[in-house]
């Protein structure tokens, strides 16, 4: 149930679902959030004069799950500490918070994984195909992310270019969940959202491999092959009698553009639902930031550029712009190189503060790993260190820097003894 609420009756662990002004006029990173801090609170009352509360998602005041991003509402809390001492401690319980979603999303993205090898196998080989682990996993996923999407995004920065098409199929599955939940999509919309992400390319087992993985351009004749995968797709899924009709229209149209100018039935504009094209957003953004045996990824930031530059011709400018501000202006995962040439990696957005993300500092100016790896809220070391410029200068390339995400994954988020190298 949602109600209109006067800014003076706002509480910490209201859930905002609308404020009296347009989103991208607010600091709010999100669309839709549950206020957690003292500091929050008095954002939105000089901000607006009402929001709309969705009680459904409030807390009832008895709810201890959710780690505070900021501890203005800590009883424990000093009174005394600078606003930057507070984002401090508050960088190192997010650390904790990181790092117990970390190990439920890492144990379902691994199952996930399996399904998917044994999925493209098994139409490869024109098997029967198992519909109901596709939507227990997904439905898994939504749950995972719908509580907390950044351990969740930060695993679709754990790529191989000799493993794409599966870990494409579960990057795309992850940031369309993030990005319907972020746009307030119904729990049940979400899923099948999530259903025809997880099966968007199927049909590209379907395609021969010299054509798939050709490293050069190709020609007329073989884009015209590869332009069947999404009826292929869409024909495989359909034969099952086990895919909604929602999922089976982002297999088969997730290459389509409002321009007309897609493939492979040529549609335009308002003939594109907005869940195809909430799925396409997020094939293209994995695609174009990914390695393959044909194709150097670009950094997230040139890939959120290139794409709000085709937004006008393919999906929209308003989707684009909701999807950077869902994935944030330096997204969770990517690899910065600090003004102060420290490199760090982003664990998380701050929502009141898009250009200073708390980030895991992995090397210092001076080029040394830091041992062990520290996490820092950018904007309390703004705060607290007045003579360092602590801001972003730009994403770079971890392999650039000798950094292996897959080793601070392992060694920082899983108790093993060897890379992760499978998920």
């Amino acid at each position: 149930m949602k109600r209109k609420v006067e800014v003076s009756e706002l509480d910490i662990g209201h859930y905002v679902a609308e404020l009296d002004r347009p989103w991208v006029d607010s600091p709010f990173l999100f669309q839709g959030f549950k206020i957690e801090s003292g500091e929050e609170l008095d954002q939105i009352r000089e901000l607006c004069k009402f929001v709309i509360v969705d009680e459904a998602k409030s807390d009832d005041g008895e709810d201890d799950k959710t780690i505070r991003l900021s501890v203005n509402a800590r009883p424990d809390a000093n009174p005394k500490q600078s606003r930057g001492e507070w984002q401090a401690i508050a960088s190192q319980e997010r650390k904790v918070s990181f790092e117990r979603e970390f190990q439920k999303v890492y144990v379902t993205r691994k199952k996930t994984r399996q399904y998917v090898d044994k999925l493209l196998g098994d139409v490869r080989l024109g098997n029967a195909i198992d519909t109901d682990t596709a939507k227990a996993v997904v439905t898994e996923m939504v749950e995972l992310i719908s509580e907390d999407a950044d351990a969740a995004l930060w695993l679709t920065q754990l790529k191989n270019a000799h493993d794409y098409t599966a870990q494409h199929c579960i990057n795309v599955c992850v940031l369309s969940i993030a990005f319907s939940s972020h746009l307030g999509f119904p729990r049940e919309q979400i899923k099948l959202i999530g259903l025809g992400a997880l099966l968007h390319d199927v049909g590209k087992m379907r395609t021969p491999k010299e054509v798939l993985d050709k490293p050069g351009k190709l020609t007329p004749e073989e884009f015209e092959i590869m332009k069947r995968h999404p009826v292929d797709g869409y024909e495989i899924m359909k034969e099952t009698n086990a895919i909604p009709p929602q999922a089976l229209q982002i297999i088969r149209y997730h290459h389509e553009r409002i321009s007309g100018k897609g493939y492979p039935d040529g549609l335009e504009g308002s003939q594109i639902s907005t869940a195809v094209l909430v799925t396409a957003i997020c094939d293209v953004y994995d695609a174009i930031t990914s390695d393959r045996v044909y194709h150097h990824g670009i950094p997230a930031d040139h890939g959120l550029n290139a794409m709000y530059q085709m937004a006008p011709s393919d999906f929209g400018r308003e989707l684009v712009q909701e999807f950077i501000k869902c994935v944030g202006i330096y997204p969770v995962g990517s690899t910065v190189e600090l003004a102060n040439g420290a490199i760090g990696v982003v664990m998380t957005n701050d929502p009141r503060n898009k250009l200073r993300p708390v980030v895991m500092l992995v090397k210092d100016k001076s080029g040394d790993f830091y041992k062990p790896r520290r996490y820092v809220s950018l904007s309390a070391q703004a705060a607290m260190d007045a003579k360092t410029d602590w801001s972003v200068r730009r994403i770079v390339d971890p392999k650039s820097h000798d950094i292996s995400m897959h080793r601070i994954a392992n060694e920082e988020f899983i108790d093993g003894g060897s890379e992760v190298i499978h998920i």
